[in-house]
């Protein structure tokens, strides 16, 4: 029996605190990057001299004119601007390290360092929650954080990530990263990452840590376009595709802000909780060949999902946002919404 136990009024507290800064953070972040990222200044051309503008991640210059009392004025106006954005950043970063212990010693911190890693990298890139989803067992750290609960750490103890990729959406890359794909971003989190022989889709790291690259089961866009991968890199992993998520793409998804085991925030885009807690109890009922042991824990995370979407969350198996799933998919329902807990803890 599986407990769901509600966060204190403390631990709420400090949590909407952090969650609210990390936000701020994440639009300064955005502001520094796109109103002041990459440089300006005057350089010489010829006998004159013109003001050029150097983008964020872009290898391109734009000339915004000659010197002048004009362009002097937009360089002063671009400087004193990205100065303010910085120091904005530096401080918000500074107040969520300093509150970050007293989430950890709160019990909050529940995401594993190198998983919320590797988020934070694929989030930076402009992957995460447009190309790229979590799926699997650490999208139950989004749910528990949005609907301010906790669940029992075994379940949702795991030694590998799985990431959903949509082979339809054009990922933007350049330099590095257009060059190695996901292998060169696992690798900058942690260099030990290599792409497994026997499993193409699968990364490890030294510790073995892995990272799987799913995608749906669509043999239309394979036979078309072939594999799925980032980019070209020898090493880069190649997308399995699986049955069960082959409706996960157009399915509503699901972010909330997650704190890892050192307090610090992190940003996770899964799937909608219902969708999870389907596509478990249809790998149960569907997949004779998974492991037992496997099949029994999905259909304890089915259950469990289940009544935090709708016992914590609001959220109804009848809505129509689910109307894209298959019948015989949405039916599993009829057997989620009898899910009832007899004693609600407080932690």
């Amino acid at each position: 029996m599986f407990e769901i136990n509600q966060l204190n009024g403390d631990s709420i507290r400090d949590m909407i605190d952090a969650r609210e800064r990390y936000h701020l953070l994440r639009s300064a972040q955005a502001d520094a990057k796109h109103s002041y990222g990459g440089s300006m200044q005057f350089e010489s051309r010829g006998k004159a001299e013109y003001l050029i503008k150097r983008p964020y991640g872009s290898s391109t210059r734009k000339s915004l004119g000659r010197r002048s009392k004009d362009t002097e004025e937009k360089l002063a106006k671009f400087l004193s601007g990205k100065a303010r954005i910085e120091e904005r950043v530096t401080g918000l970063r500074k107040q969520l390290e300093e509150q970050a212990p007293i989430l950890s010693a709160r019990g909050l911190g529940r995401v594993p360092i190198l998983a919320a890693r590797i988020m934070r990298k694929l989030d930076d890139l402009g992957w995460l929650g447009t190309s790229l989803t979590v799926l699997g067992t650490h999208a139950l750290y989004a749910y528990e954080a949005q609907a301010a609960v906790r669940i029992d750490s075994a379940m949702v103890a795991t030694g590998d990530v799985d990431i959903l990729f949509d082979a339809r959406r054009r990922l933007i890359m350049s330099g590095d990263v257009r060059k190695n794909g996901l292998i060169g971003a696992l690798r900058s989190v942690d260099h030990s990452f290599e792409k497994e022989r026997s499993r193409t889709y699968t990364a490890a790291n030294k510790d073995g840590y892995m990272v799987d690259l799913l995608e749906p089961l669509d043999h239309g866009r394979i036979m078309l376009e072939g594999s799925a991968q980032l980019s070209d890199h020898p090493d880069d992993l190649v997308a399995t595709s699986t049955e069960s998520s082959k409706w996960l793409l157009n399915v509503p998804k699901f972010t909330a802000t997650s704190f890892d085991e050192r307090g610090l925030p992190v940003r996770i885009v899964t799937i909608d909780p219902r969708v999870y807690a389907l596509q478990k109890l249809w790998i149960t009922e569907n997949d004779p060949s998974r492991d037992p042991a496997r099949r029994f824990r999905d259909g304890q995370q089915a259950r469990l999902v289940a009544q935090i979407a709708t016992k914590h969350l609001g959220l109804s198996f009848d809505d129509t946002v689910l109307s894209g799933l298959p019948m015989s998919f949405r039916r599993l329902s009829e057997k989620l919404k009898t899910v009832e807990q007899d004693e609600f803890h407080a932690w």
